[in-house]
C-alpha cells in the first residue's frame, strides 16, 4: 500500500487516467454519428464518455495528492507525460495516424522528461541514504 501512496506513482497512475479518460471521451463524443447536437452535449448520452468524465476527476484527486508533496514545478513537468501517451493511444486503439512531425514531437517531450528526472532522482537517491 505504500507504493501506491508515492508520489511519483500517484504522477504515473494520474496521467494514465487522464489517457485513458481522453481516450473514452472521444470515442464518446464520436458515438453520436455526426448528431453531434449543440457544441457535442449529445456526447454526454455516452457511457464512454461518462466514464471518461469519472476518470478524470480520479486523475484530478491523484493530482491534488501529488501537490501536498511534489513541488509544482517537478509534478507539471512530470505529468506531461500526457503529451506522448495520448497521441500513442489514439494511435493503438482509435488508429489515428501520427505523422513523423508528431514522432518528433514526442521523442522531444521524452527527452525533455529525461532531463527532469535526472536531477530528481538525484534528490531522491540522497534523501534516502542515511545521513
Amino acid at each position: 500500500m505504500r507504493w501506491f501512496l508515492n508520489s511519483y506513482f500517484q504522477i504515473g497512475l494520474g496521467a494514465l487516467l487522464v489517457t485513458a479518460s481522453e481516450l473514452l471521451m472521444k470515442v464518446g463524443a464520436t458515438a453520436q454519428h455526426g448528431n453531434i447536437g449543440v457544441f457535442g452535449i449529445a456526447a454526454l448520452g455516452s457511457i464512454d464518455t461518462w466514464i471518461g468524465i469519472i476518470l478524470y476527476c480520479v486523475s484530478f484527486a491523484s493530482w491534488i495528492y501529488v501537490l501536498r508533496s511534489v513541488p509544482l514545478g517537478i509534478a507539471y513537468s512530470l505529468i506531461n507525460i500526457v503529451h506522448v501517451l495520448i497521441p500513442l493511444g489514439c494511435w493503438i486503439f482509435l488508429g489515428e495516424v501520427i505523422p513523423p512531425q508528431r514522432w518528433v514531437g514526442i521523442a522531444l517531450v521524452l527527452a525533455g522528461l529525461l532531463l527532469v528526472i535526472q536531477p530528481v532522482a538525484a534528490v531522491e537517491r540522497k534523501l534516502e541514504k542515511p545521513a
